[in-house]
Order: C-alpha cells, then structure tokens, then sequence
C-alpha cells in the first residue's frame, strides 16, 4: 500500500474520536429527551382529564364553525377577485362531495369562500337558474341572501340592505364565491346551492333538512375557557386546542422567562445529527404531545429553560468545533501525506537517472539536507552512489592498468619463449605456450583498446549530420574490399545530432561481423529508414547466408561475449557488438539483432531519434 493511502487511512482514523464523543452525546441527548417526553405526555394526559371535566358542563362552548386568522397571510387587506392565494392556510370545511367553504376573519371583518361542483349550467333570463343561498344569524334576527350563478366577476347586490361584497369565479368543474362581510354581527352561519340541470330538473345540497337550511354558530372564544386554559398551562409551556382538523379553538402560553434567541444553524445542526426522528415529539426546543378528547386535540408543548437551551447549544458548538479541527487535521494529514508522496516520487526519479548520457554518476540526491527519515535515506543513498561511482572508475580504468602492468613481464616472457623457439623450433610445449603468450598480448592490447574507447566516448564532441550521405561515403570505402555489398538509402533527409567517428566505427564493426559469417554467393546490405509518427531513423546492416541461434539473441551484445563457430587465425573476445551497444547508448539510439526468414539472413538495425531541423 502506498505511503500517502496509509497516512490517510491513519487520518480517517483520527475522526473516529469525534465520532465517539458524538455517539456519546446523543446517547445522553436521547436518554434526556425521552424522559422529558414522558413527563410531558404524562402532564398532558392530565390536562386532557382536566379540559374533559371542564369540557362536560359546557359542550356547546366548543363547537361551531371556527373561523381561521387571514392575518397569518401577512396582507392588510384581502382582496376580494376570486384568487385564493391568503386562503391557504385555511383549511376547508366539507358539507358533501359537491360543496365545501371556508370562513376567515382579517379586521373585524368576516370572509367567507363557497366552492360547488357543477359542470351542468342551464340559463334562463327569466327564471333564476344555479344559486347559492346564505343564510346569516345575526342579533336582529335571521338574514337570507341569493346569489345567483353569473359570469365570471363581481356579484351585483340586488338587495339594498344586504351590506357585502363578492366575486363569483367560474372553475372547470364548477364555480366558487368568494365573499365579505363588513362587521362581525354574523353569529350563525347556514349554506346551500342548488343546481338545474334543466327547466324541470334541479338538484339542493348544503346545510339542509326537510329543504330547510340548518344554522351553525360561528365559534366565539369565551373568557372562563381561557382563564381555565391559562391556569392549566404549565410553566414555560404552550398549549393549544384544535379541533379535528387541527382549527385552533384556544392558545395559552405561560412563559415565565423570556427565551433566548438561538441560531438557526444550531437548530437545523441539532436535529440533523440528534433528532433524526421528526415524529417522536422531541425537538429543539422542547417536547410536542397531542392528546385526542371528545371535542378535538389538545397540543402541550414544553419548552426547554434558558440553562437547558444553553446546555444544548454549548454541547452541539463543541462538536462542531471538535468536527471542524478533526477535518481540518484530516486535510492536514493529506497535504502532509502528499508531500511526503512527491519527495519520494522525486528521489525515486532522480535515482532512475542518476547517469547522465556520458556514464557519469550524479552523486547529489535530492532532500540530502532534509533532518527526516527520507533525508537519512537520501544521503544514504547518495553515500552508497559516491561508493558504485568509485568502483566504476576503478573498473573503468582496470583494463588499461593491466595492460600497462602486465605488458612488460608478458614482453621478457614473449623474448624469452621465442629466444627458447628458436633453439628448439620443434619442440611442441614451446609453442603452444608462445601462442598462448600471443593470444595473452592480443587481449590486453583488446582491453586497452576498449578503455581508451569508452574515454573517447566520454570526451566526444557532437555535431549535426545527414545519415544518407555519411554511410554513403562510408559504402564506397567498403565496396572497395567487399564487392558484395549494397546500399538502399531512403528518400528523406536524416538529420541527427551525433559523432561521425563513432557512427563509422559502429557501423565498421557490424559490416566486419557480417563479413565474418557470409559465404561466397551471399550479400551485405545496408539501408535507411524514416519513421514519420515516432520522428525515429532506423540503419538495417544485414547479411544473408547465416542465423543466430535464438537463445544467443539476448547475449548477443554483452561484454567478452563470442558465439563464433568458426575457427579463424585472429582471435575473438566479443568486443565488436558490445562497442556498437556502447556507441549507441551515447547517441541514446537502440540496437537490435533478429533473424530473417526469407531469405534467410540477420538484420542488425539501429534505431534513434530525429534531431530537430536549426
């Protein structure tokens, strides 16, 4: 697992001590909440015994129509235009299927909404068709009015002593009144509509028994009702009678103290993370309980006190802040997690390059002066590179120290067996060592080749040149010698940055390797060839008449490597192929050797990049 994956995971870890202390907090916060939701269901039960008894003397004092507040739609004034719009707090009061209305009150002023279904309209100018009939009690007595179904706008008042204002609306499936009554005398209330579906044909629905509309009383507050509420309300609670549509009939408050304004964020933060439940009766602010009597609902609601609140909102400021530091060290812990990626990213990179294209060892490391951990290993490293480099520089220089060291003794030895030779020319011991002093001589004068070779590499200045006309000088001077030998250039410039001189002697190793395995009906060619979507040239050096065996490919240009059958009055140490690797790693080219089926040849071919036109 990667190093900046396990400090995350670490840090993810880190957030488990916040979540404890959460889980902690609502454990208790629950514990708190529902022994305080029993107190209140039980404080409610007890008032609903209460509001029962009371109830039982005074039936009639809680019932009625109840008349919802248009205040709440935050208007002075409802317009009367059959919009609807301040009536949606307001719920309906149902007659049947076809008729339902609503009753409102805005300053000292009472509001009425009648709706009818009715899709059959038939009209005759001279007899009244679809109405709606109301009927008002009042303290003077009982007051009808008829407003007859219209076009879709103000009704006109035919009566005189009729003191109201309405707009009839017309509707798909029907037609609604909206109407409003200047004073609040109205103290019964009856409705009906009747319905033609022709000449002959009518139909009447609403407040009716035996065709006569029946009164309701408009509900009225009643000053023993709220005396008796306000003494049963307990202290720092609310308390709220509906009936069953949730119409308020009574509200008493008894707070004793007045409640501290709170954040909205602490409360929406609360009951995100503490009361994920909205229907048990906890809140933030207290405890809810609804109780169904005989004449509707009763709605205790205990609020919390000012050191219960303040408690509350401590607790849920100090698991914010608790969460707040916990992320933010979360982050921290991935920025930290990621800088410590790239500095080993980059040690890692550095270090698969620490040689430059001439073979240098770049000994200096990256965060070598850093006191950490990856500072230790850098310089570790970089002690160990300084080690390898010093090596090498011995190794480099092995091949011309025993050359120098060893070419004097294999001098008095070389005298010595020739001086022995030619007192006894036939004696066999005697030159069988004096080839193999021969064949000693060659080898070191090989090694001490090969080292001045890789100096020179090293030393080499470069320039820029065009293949196809460099290997052509070079074919003229192989045609010379070698008669069989062809030259295919291709058609586009190759310009490349390089040595010509270490190009030549590359390219002179391998046409002498392929000299070396042709016979004599065979051919040597070489060719050119241009890679336009790599911007690569590619040299081909290839010979027919012989193979390389598979297993000897991957070898092939290793040092002091030889696969030669053949035998040959110059000896091979397997230099040649290993000095083209060495040439094509300075021009940072590829060198490749594979076998080729028809007709059946060796294809050597080097492969290196464009140099990009001055």
């Amino acid at each position: 697992m990667k190093l900046k994956w396990q400090i995350s995971i670490i840090a993810v870890l880190s957030l488990s001590f916040p979540l404890v202390v959460w889980l902690a907090f609502k454990s208790l916060n629950q514990t708190f909440q529902d022994n305080m939701l029993a107190a209140a269901d039980k404080q409610a039960q007890v008032i609903v015994n209460s509001v029962q008894q009371f109830h039982q003397d005074r039936v009639d004092e809680l019932s009625g129509w109840i008349a919802g507040d248009l205040s709440l739609a935050q208007s002075n004034e409802v317009a009367i235009d059959g919009n609807l719009t301040e009536w949606e707090h307001i719920p309906w009061y149902r007659i049947n299927h076809r008729m339902r209305f609503k009753i409102g009150r805005l300053q000292q002023q009472t509001h009425l909404v009648v709706e009818v279904l009715d899709n059959s309209v038939y009209t005759n100018l001279n007899n009244p068709a679809d109405r709606i009939i109301l009927a008002l009690g009042e303290t003077r007595g009982i007051k009808k009015i008829t407003i007859n179904r219209q076009a879709e706008g103000p009704v006109f008042n035919q009566l005189s002593d009729a003191d109201f204002v309405a707009y009839w609306h017309e509707m798909a499936t029907g037609y609604q009144v909206e109407i409003k009554f200047p004073d609040l005398t109205i103290k019964h209330l009856g409705l009906a509509a009747i319905n033609h579906a022709s000449r002959d044909s009518s139909v009447s629905f609403g407040h009716l028994i035996d065709e006569q509309i029946q009164l309701t009383p408009l509900f009225e507050t009643n000053q023993k009702w709220q005396d008796f509420l306000q003494q049963i309300t307990p202290d720092d609670g609310q308390l709220v009678i509906r009936d069953m549509q949730n119409r308020i009939y009574y509200q008493t408050e008894n707070l004793l103290t007045e409640q501290q304004p709170f954040d909205w964020l602490t409360e929406i933060i609360y009951e995100l993370a503490f009361d994920a439940d909205q229907s048990d009766g906890n809140h933030f602010f207290g405890q809810r309980v609804s109780k169904r009597f005989a004449a509707g609902q009763i709605e205790l609601t205990i609020r919390h006190t000012d050191a219960q609140m303040s408690l509350i909102q401590t607790f849920i400021q100090s698991i914010s802040r608790i969460f707040l530091i916990a992320l933010a060290l979360l982050l921290g812990y991935f920025i930290y997690a990621m800088v410590l990626a790239w500095r080993i990213k980059r040690l890692n990179k550095t270090l698969q390059h620490v040689m430059d294209d001439k073979g240098h060892i770049q000994t200096a490391l990256p965060s070598g002066h850093a006191k950490d951990e990856i500072g230790d290993l850098s310089r570790g490293m970089s002690s160990l590179l300084v080690q390898i480099n010093d090596y090498t520089d011995y190794l480099k220089q092995l091949g011309s120290r025993l050359s120098h060291e060893m070419k004097t003794p294999i001098s008095i030895v070389h005298t010595s067996l020739e001086v022995l030779h030619m007192e006894q020319p036939e004696n066999e011991f005697v030159n069988r060592a004096l080839s193999a002093n021969n064949r000693l001589k060659f080898i070191l004068n090989q090694l001490s080749a090969l080292s001045r070779l890789k100096q020179t590499i090293t030393e080499t200045e470069v320039d820029t040149f065009e293949i196809n006309a460099f290997i052509k000088d070079l074919t003229q001077a192989y045609q010379l010698n070698i008669k069989r030998l062809v030259f295919k250039p291709c058609k586009d410039d190759l310009t490349v940055l390089g040595s010509q001189e270490l190009m030549a002697q590359m390219l002179d190793k391998l046409v002498q390797n392929a000299v070396d395995f042709i016979g004599p009906d065979d051919q040597i060619m070489l060719a050119t060839e241009y890679r336009e979507k790599t911007q690569e040239y590619v040299i081909k050096v290839s010979n027919t008449g012989s193979q390389i065996p598979p297993d000897h490919i991957d070898h092939l240009f290793d040092s002091l490597t030889s696969f030669r059958d053949k035998k040959s009055d110059q000896p091979h140490l397997g230099l040649g192929l290993y000095i083209v690797k060495l040439i094509c790693e300075f021009h940072q080219a590829q060198v490749q050797a594979q076998n080729l089926s028809d007709p059946e040849a060796v294809q050597f071919s080097i492969i290196g990049k464009i140099s990009p036109a001055p």
